[in-house]
Parts: structure tokens; sequence; C-alpha cells
């Protein structure tokens, strides 16, 4: 038997790269997993097909998760294939460079919309499902967050951003036997 046997997973950002490769090993470990992408539904599909080849239950959700209500959409397609939410993976992000004398606010926001607005969305919509048996929120941080990075000061910004929100939220939710944490 596995570890995550009869467990449901999301993993944002899921299609390639850490994503990718979190939600196989959710998947290797037992868990149902929702591959969840912003526009790219071939990388979702593919991903999707790799976790069935080995036996798996996956489902590739298409979710832009720096809006809301396409993010309440997604969950609730989770919960209508597989019944509950047990991990939310927050690995959603953009990784734009630019220095600040060239960035627009336009593209300071689409950072942060993404990276961590879409962390405290898809947190806001999986939380009445990861109540009911206790669970796993996992946001995925970075480097950058701690040390900086060159023409990165939006991404330095978000990350770190994302340490904090994941602080808060695991002195929030520990009574609720949610247990959070930035990897």
């Amino acid at each position: 038997m596995s570890e995550l046997n009869g467990k449901v997973a999301i993993v944002t950002g899921a299609g390639r790269n850490i994503g990718r490769a979190i939600a196989l090993a959710l998947a290797g470990a037992g868990a149902s997993v929702a591959v969840v992408v912003r526009s790219n539904k071939t990388e979702a599909d593919a991903v999707v097909k790799e976790i069935a080849a080995k036996g798996g239950k996956a489902l590739a959700l298409l979710a832009d998760i720096s809006d809301a209500k396409a993010v309440l959409v997604m969950a609730d397609a989770v919960l209508k294939q597989f019944g509950r939410i047990d991990i939310l993976v927050n690995n959603a992000a953009l990784r734009r460079e630019k220095s600040i004398e060239d960035m627009s606010y336009a593209e300071w926001r689409e950072v942060m919309d993404v990276t961590l607005d879409g962390a405290f969305h898809c947190v806001k919509a999986c939380l009445p499902a990861l109540k009911k048996n206790g669970g796993a929120i996992i946001n995925i941080g970075g480097l950058s967050a701690h040390i900086g990075s060159k023409h990165r000061a939006h991404v330095t910004a978000a990350k770190l951003g994302l340490v904090g929100f994941t602080r808060g939220l695991a002195h929030d939710l520990a009574d609720d036997k949610i247990t959070v944490n930035c990897v």
C-alpha cells in the first residue's frame, strides 16, 4: 500500500519542470493528482498520461490562478472528480527578468498576481475541503526570496511574500490539522 492512497492532490504549474516532478511523485506515492496549468493543456495531458501509464489517477485542468473565479471552478472540478482535496501544492509562478528601471507596474502585478495572489486564491478555494480531513499546503518558494536576484525584484518580492503567507497560514490552520510549509 502506498503512503498517499486515497488522498487527492492539486499541483499548480504542473505541466513541466518542478511542478511536473511533484505531480509524478505524488501520484507515485498513491495520490490522485489534479495537474493544473494556466494555458498549455497539451503539457497537462502529457503529465496525466504519464501518471495513468503507471497506474495512477490524474486530471488535467486549465486554470489561471490569478483569477479567483477560475480557481473556484478548478477546486469544484477536483471535488467532482475525486470527492476530496488533501494536498495543495502552490507551485505556479512567473520568473520574469526585467530591471526595475524598465519594469512597468503591470509587469510587477503580473508576477504578484500569479505567484502570491494565486496561492491565496488556491488556499481560499481549497480550504473548505482541506478542513474536512486535515491535509497539507505546500508553497514552492525559491532561493531568490532570501538572497535576491538581478532583474528579478518582482520575483524576489513575490517569493518572500509567499514565505510570510506560509508562516501565517501555518499558525492559522494548525488547529484544523492542516500543515503548511514552504519548500
